[in-house]
């Protein structure tokens, strides 16, 4: 086994056995939330099955309101140190009877007392340009579909599960470079980001920039996305599944003489590291050895 593998079996160990997959209050993850979405976990559990992957990060999807930050040093906007005013994994039940202040109240949440409600006026142009040149927050609405960050134990098998996603309709997918891990993101394109308000500086109020009906039309809208992330999810599933159970049968019906073949392959390459490894410690000391003749060489001249 190449200390490449070895590696990254470790990792995997590591990250596996410490997976949070419920709420607890002993134990979070490094996300807000503190534990894995509760949709997604199937998915990671089948990928995690296969030797050659492990996942180390997730998010099954999500609607989210999300306040831009403030520099402090220059009091213009930046996308570090935003706030969450709201987040849900799961499509939003809308009440028949969900008027303007529900929506409102909604997506705001506590914030939902400083908001000015968008009434069809024209919006002051300096305004605008003060937004453009990010002297006032803007807040978004979001919805964010499925993303999961895969460790592969080789560039081929990330080639492989890339392609698998591509077939589930990941359009989005890549390798990450790296140096050091061979590392894949899974992701599609089907989002929305876009401004719905502002932040005055001046009376902190929040200024909505679109009225309570194109609220509402974005929400249903991501409803709407959510049924077609979990469709894709559950399609991804059942091919990495089918890659999982032929993998195992693979490992299951590895003959002796195959086995032995492997293991004989894996002992070379580990040799041949060893001495490559070797052979350049002595082309050092070697040259050390040189250099120390031609210092000495200089002192019987003198």
């Amino acid at each position: 086994m190449t200390d490449r593998r070895e590696g990254f079996d470790t990792r995997k160990q590591q990250v596996v056995s410490s997976l949070v997959e419920a709420l607890d209050p002993k134990r979070r993850d490094k996300s807000p939330k503190g534990f894995i979405d509760a949709p997604i976990l199937n998915l990671i559990h089948i990928i995690n099955q296969h030797p050659d992957y492990y996942t180390t990060s997730s998010c099954s999807g999500r609607i989210a309101i999300y306040c831009e930050g403030l520099d402090p040093d220059s009091d213009k906007t930046t996308t570090k140190g935003g706030t969450w005013l709201y987040v849900s994994h799961d499509p939003v039940a809308i009440p028949s009877d969900a008027d303007d202040a529900w929506i409102i109240q909604l997506l705001f949440g506590p914030e939902h007392d400083r908001v000015i409600v968008f009434d069809g006026e024209k919006q002051d142009q300096q305004k605008a340009s003060d937004i453009l040149n990010h002297r006032m927050q803007l807040i978004y609405f979001k919805f964010e579909p499925l993303i999961l960050h895969v460790e592969s134990a080789s560039f081929e098998a990330s080639m492989k599960l890339n392609g698998l996603a591509f077939q589930a309709g990941y359009q989005n997918s890549g390798i990450t470079p790296s140096r050091t891990r061979e590392m894949l993101a899974i992701r599609s394109t089907h989002k929305i980001d876009t401004p719905i308000a502002y932040i005055d500086p001046q009376t902190q109020k929040i200024h909505c920039l679109v009225n309570p009906s194109y609220l509402f039309l974005l929400l249903r809208m991501s409803n709407l996305k959510f049924t077609q992330n979990m469709e894709r999810m559950k399609l991804f599933e059942t091919i990495v599944q089918e890659q999982v159970d032929a993998k195992h049968a693979e490992l299951a019906t590895e003959t002796k003489e195959q086995r032995k073949e492997r293991k004989r392959r894996e002992g070379l390459a580990k040799k041949a590291k060893a001495t490559a490894a070797a052979e350049k410690q002595q082309d050092i000391s070697e040259k050390s050895s040189l250099d120390e003749i031609g210092i000495a060489d200089l002192h019987l001249d003198e």
